[in-house]
Parts: structure tokens; sequence; C-alpha cells
């Protein structure tokens, strides 16, 4: 399936033939998993991430995955629509580099028959490990995704991921790899509240092309009937409900870096209309991964036209005036006139007095 030409696009100068891409996830650990992803109608699709840390892949071993209805009650695959939300424990992929690069050079033709980007994924385990995963990556992708906010890091064995919370960690790691990825160094980040902006910036100054915001949320879930936490631990949350979060940084993002530096959001989108807010946010493409567990891959097509036929219907006459285009329109808090008639939704429980 192709994307209608309308929304077609370049990021960083890399050409993709639209901003509906399916991020790194189980559903991308596999040769079949991402040839079906390849396959449909996706801009993009980043595989699964790999590290150095052979504890990163054992903890795969107890990965476990709930899908939450609006009710917070677990709902099965087969039942659960686009916005369901994800509690989950991962790992990463437990094939040896040698023979992940083997099933990613077979993706690889597929995503090149399709007019798909395959983008390969790290996750941070030694920031000096990193250099030499990387190069052997972009020497069959071109392009990598670089994690440095997995959620799991906070729970998982010491060592066998890590997360970067400081602007200097995040110009180390970056710099080390900047020179060995032969297409785009993509940085993913965590959502680190007030830090964002600094590690967004220190990416950018450290040569990253493309900032992604942001990865999945920490999560804690206790059920109300037993009081057992659901899966029985911490885990990472991705949800439809943290659309407002995942739209904040990005805005904040484009708005500081003048809309120069091109951003990819993730984390929230359910349909086509949650990726033209993040579009409208400041992202010039959009990763998807819970919808397309419970919808399958050929949901990414449909998300994909209506995605085109929302921006026909728009008041933009292309995809490029929609990019940022609400945070144009955004005010600062100094900036706005008082209020005239706000609305008060309490004041029906006060009274007039």
């Amino acid at each position: 399936m192709s994307a209608p030409a309308s929304l077609a696009t370049s990021i960083a100068g890399v050409p993709v033939s639209n901003p509906v891409w399916v991020g790194s996830s189980e559903l991308t650990m596999s040769r079949g998993g991402l040839v079906q992803c390849l396959r449909s109608g996706a801009g993009a699709v980043v595989a699964k991430s790999i590290n150095e840390n052979p504890a990163a892949s054992r903890q795969l071993d107890i990965a476990d995955y709930v899908l939450l209805d609006e009710d917070w009650s677990p709902v099965a695959p087969e039942l659960a629509g686009p916005s369901a939300a994800l509690l989950n424990r991962s790992g990463l992929v437990q094939q040896s580099l040698e023979d992940w690069l083997g099933i990613l050079e077979d993706a690889r033709a597929v995503g090149e028959a399709h007019n798909s980007l395959l983008i390969g994924s790290i996750t941070i385990g030694e920031i000096g490990a990193a250099r030499e995963i990387v190069r052997a990556l972009s020497s069959v992708t071109s392009h990598v995704e670089v994690n440095v906010g997995a959620p799991h890091a906070r729970e998982a064995a010491s060592g066998a991921v890590t997360a970067l919370s400081s602007a200097e960690l995040v110009t180390e790691l970056v710099r080390s790899t900047r020179d060995v990825c032969e297409g785009l160094l993509l940085l993913k980040l965590p959502d680190a509240g007030v830090l964002t902006p600094a590690l967004v910036e220190a990416g950018r100054n450290a040569g990253a092309d493309v900032v992604v915001l942001n990865g999945r949320q920490h999560g804690f879930l206790p059920d109300i009937r037993t009081f057992e936490p659901v899966l029985g631990s911490w885990g990472a949350y991705s949800s439809p409900r943290t659309l407002p979060m995942s739209l904040y940084a990005v805005s904040k993002a484009f708005r500081a870096t003048g809309g120069v530096l091109p951003l990819v959001g993730t984390n929230g989108a359910r349909d086509a209309g949650d990726v033209l807010r993040f579009l409208l946010s400041g992202a010039q493409a959009v990763e998807m991964v819970t919808a397309v567990w419970t919808q399958g891959p050929a949901y990414v097509g449909r998300v994909v036209q209506e995605l085109a036929q929302l921006i026909e219907q728009s008041p933009a006459d292309s995809l490029e005036e929609v990019v940022g285009a609400s945070v144009q329109l955004a005010q600062e808090y100094a900036e706005i006139a008082p209020v005239q008639s706000p609305s008060r939704p309490w004041e029906r429980w006060v009274g007039s007095r």
C-alpha cells in the first residue's frame, strides 16, 4: 500500500513516504513482525532495541503485558480497541548481534520494496559499548534510534539498561555515536519533566539529527479487589491518556528550537486524529505501538489514509503547513489577556456567595 503523495515528506533531508511510523516494540522483534509492519504502509519502522548486556536480553524472560480499558480493567487482546492502555515489563532482543543483523538485512529489503524506512534501535547499557553497536546497526539499516530513556531502566538488573538523565551524559553518548552512524541518528528521550528541554538541546548540539519524544511513562497499578499490583510489579505505561503530556514535550521542544530540529512524537497516538495532533504540536512524524498491537499492522495503512483525508479537509494546504501550526498559535501565560467569562466548573457547588 502506498501513501498519498500529499503525505510524502522528509526528515532531516531523508525522504519518507508518510509521517505514520511503527515504533520499537516486541512486534518489531522478529522477521515476521518486521515484514508485516514494513508492508503496512508505514513511513518507517523502528526495530526492537538491542544492547551489549546479556542481562537486558534475559529480562525478556520475565516480560509480561496487560492491556487495560478505560476503567483500568484488563482486557483480552482480541477485544481491545485502539484506545487500550498498555502496562508491561519488557526486555531486549535475545538473538546475537550477528543473527539480529541478518534479520535486519532481510527486513531492509522488504522495506525498500514497500517504500518504508527500516531504523535500527539500541537501548543503552554502557555508553562506551554503544558506539560499536550503532556502527553495526548502521551498516545494515543506515538509520539508528538511540533510546536513552527506557522506562525499565529503574527496575532492571543493575547495568542491563541505562537511562541517561543529564545533559552531559546525553552529549557524551551522541558525540560518541554520531560519526559511526551512516544515516539519521535519532535520540529517543524519556519524559524528564523540567529536564527535558536541556536534554533536547544537548542532543541537538552534540549532533543528533532527530529527537524522539517521549518514551513510555513509569507505571504502577493496584488491583482494588485483590490488592495485588497488576503484573505483580512496577512497569512501563502507554496510553491515549498520556497524549497531552507527550504533546506538551513535543510542542515545547518545537518552540525552543524554532522548529528547526526535526522531532518525532510517540506515546499516546491511537488514530489519525492523534497523529494529526502530534503534527500540529511540532512533530514531523509519529511512532505508534500499542494501537498497532491491538488492531494489527494493517491498521497503519488505515491511519495513513485517514490522516491524508484530515489534512485535505483542514485549513492547511500541505503537510509542511500542519507541522507546528498549533504551537504558532499558542500564547505564553504572560501574553494572555484577562478572561472575561472563564469557565468555572466548580461554581455550581458553591452558590453565589
